[in-house]
């Protein structure tokens, strides 16, 4: 998360009532207001100075599998981006470490009676990193900015208009009562731009000299596929973040960054590989962070081509793959069996809803009566060591089935391209869902007005699930919206678009005299506070 100094509202719960409750219609407008932050467990410089500590070293380094695909937030949607928009940009609302919903840039908010609009009240004293304001109108300008790009609009599907009430003042106008608008605010696509700045850039903004944002660090340098650097913001409007500089190398092999680590090459590797973690645990020297993640690991087809139109195809390729193969070889058993679309620390997943049975005989029936009884030959998409070894595992399975894989390993944004292109067959990929709504796990991924770059990358075209994601979108009655996303799973189930392969452990890696880090319940890691001490 990004942390600031700034006030904080109390817990999820607590927000998520009043989400669905503004969106019901009640008797009074509903409004709330930060309530000074909770400690999010990193120590300050502060609390530092207080134990006596002496502060050695503030510039942190950081190993991660793949790099950004760009320094705008409204022209990125992967979890690798999202980590340098955290430490640069800020949004209206935030998820904190433990998971609730909090206010960032705004200071308080007021949702109406009916759900219709949203009044957020900004901190007066939020400045970008050039030391101008964070205004009404650049909250304006960057959500009209996300309507317009492919990879953001899903975060502003319900908005109509945006009106600049005063200068800290920003009046949100829905086109209809959504229950998952506040969480929505948090996403990465939405953090708050200068509309001075990006206007000035045009086209050119998102390189690494042209972005401004009002979080706790500034962009220095980037090298594309090899690091980017990160520096403090002196200019940072809420509690000074302890470290200096943070830098994030690209490290593409596992084994290599867990390496680095043990080597004291790097203070924090962002992903170890599970085939790693026993390693990191063995070495006095360095300590594994683990949690349960709040994603999903999938291999999806793309609906839109003739051989994997056919929903009886897509089922055999289902029951084909045998998941318990990827917990033991892939994850080392530090994860568990997808059962559903939706992960199961989301509230709307359901245990009612199975995967489906490992059966090779019934899957060559399905593939025989789809017209396909000697199989055919297609490809696979993949990026990085883990899912080049997942891949491998599915071309020994589908094999069983006659379906002959071949794969084509890529880089992270030459990925991302090509699956937004929509030219590909199979592929894998990972979706994390931070805003812990299970609409966060559906609307970008299945509806069928958000193909390719917004998520949709199985081209997924139904009514019924279309349907389903709008009323769950809308309904304000808890257990009846979460009834609408068990229906909905069960849905995705028999239309089988993709095959949910497992919720896999985040694992983080760190020096183990490291200070001031912990894990984000949501793996928005915030690194700013990390240091060493004597």
């Amino acid at each position: 998360m990004r942390k600031t100094s700034m006030t904080k509202v109390a817990a999820a719960a607590m927000a998520a009532a009043m989400m669905l409750t503004a969106c019901g219609g009640g008797s009074a407008a509903t409004a709330t207001t930060a309530a000074p932050a909770a400690d999010n467990g990193a120590a300050t410089q502060t609390e530092a100075a207080s134990t006596g500590a002496t502060i050695t070293d503030t510039d942190i380094v950081v190993a991660m599998g793949a790099d950004i695909v760009t320094c705008d937030p409204a022209n990125q949607n992967d979890t690798t981006s999202s980590v340098f928009m955290n430490h640069v940009y800020q949004t209206l609302m935030t998820i904190n470490d433990d998971g609730e919903l909090v206010g960032e840039l705004a200071e308080s908010w007021e949702i109406s009676e009916d759900g219709m609009v949203y009044t957020f009240h900004l901190f007066e004293n939020a400045c970008f990193s050039n030391g101008d304001p964070v205004t009404a109108e650049d909250v304006k300008f960057t959500y009209e900015r996300a309507m317009e790009s492919a990879k953001t609009k899903s975060d502003v599907e319900a908005v109509d208009t945006i009106e600049v009430v005063d200068e800290h003042t920003v009046k949100i106008n829905l086109k209809k009562p959504t229950a998952p608008f506040l969480g929505k605010t948090t996403d990465s696509g939405l953090n708050i731009l200068s509309k001075k700045v990006v206007e000035a850039a045009g086209e050119a903004y998102g390189d690494v000299d042209t972005c401004v944002g009002s979080g706790p660090f500034v962009a220095k340098e980037w090298v594309p596929n090899d690091h980017y650097t990160l520096t403090r913001n002196e200019n940072f409007w809420g509690e000074m973040p302890i470290a200096t500089s943070i830098e994030v190398r690209v490290i593409p092999e596992g084994s290599a960054r867990t390496i680095a680590l043990e080597a004291g090459e790097v203070d924090i590797v962002w992903n170890v590989d599970a085939i790693d973690c026993v390693n990191v645990e063995a070495n006095p020297d360095v300590a594994l962070l683990s949690q349960p993640s709040s994603s999903i690991e999938y291999m999806g087809m793309n609906t839109s081509k003739e051989k994997f139109s056919d929903v009886r195809v897509r089922q055999a390729i289902n029951m084909a793959i045998d998941q318990q193969v990827f917990i033991d070889t892939i994850v080392e058993g530090r994860g568990t069996p997808a059962n559903s679309y939706i992960n199961s620390m989301i509230p709307g997943w359901t245990d009612e809803v199975t995967a489906y049975e490992y059966n090779i005989e019934k899957a060559k029936e399905l593939m025989a009566e789809a017209g396909y009884p000697d199989g055919f030959d297609c490809s696979i998409y993949v990026n990085g060591d883990n899912r080049t070894r997942s891949a491998t595992i599915v071309q020994a399975q589908l094999k069983e089935i006659g379906i002959n894989v071949e794969i084509s390993t890529y880089e992270w944004g030459a990925l991302l391209e090509i699956l937004t292109a929509g030219d590909h067959e199979l592929f894998f990929l990972g979706w994390s869902n931070g805003s812990f709504d299970a609409d966060g796990s559906t609307f970008a991924l299945f509806h069928s007005s958000n193909f390719g770059a917004t998520g949709n990358r199985a081209w997924l075209d139904d009514e019924q699930v279309d349907s389903l994601i709008e009323q769950a979108q809308v309904e304000t009655d808890h257990e009846k919206r979460m009834g609408l996303y068990k229906e909905l799973q069960f849905r995705l189930k028999e239309l089988a678009p993709w095959v949910p392969m497992y919720y896999k452990d985040d694992n983080v890696g760190v020096r183990a005299d490291l200070k001031g880090f912990r894990l984000h319940k949501g793996a928005s890691h915030y690194i700013g506070n990390a240091h060493y001490e004597e």
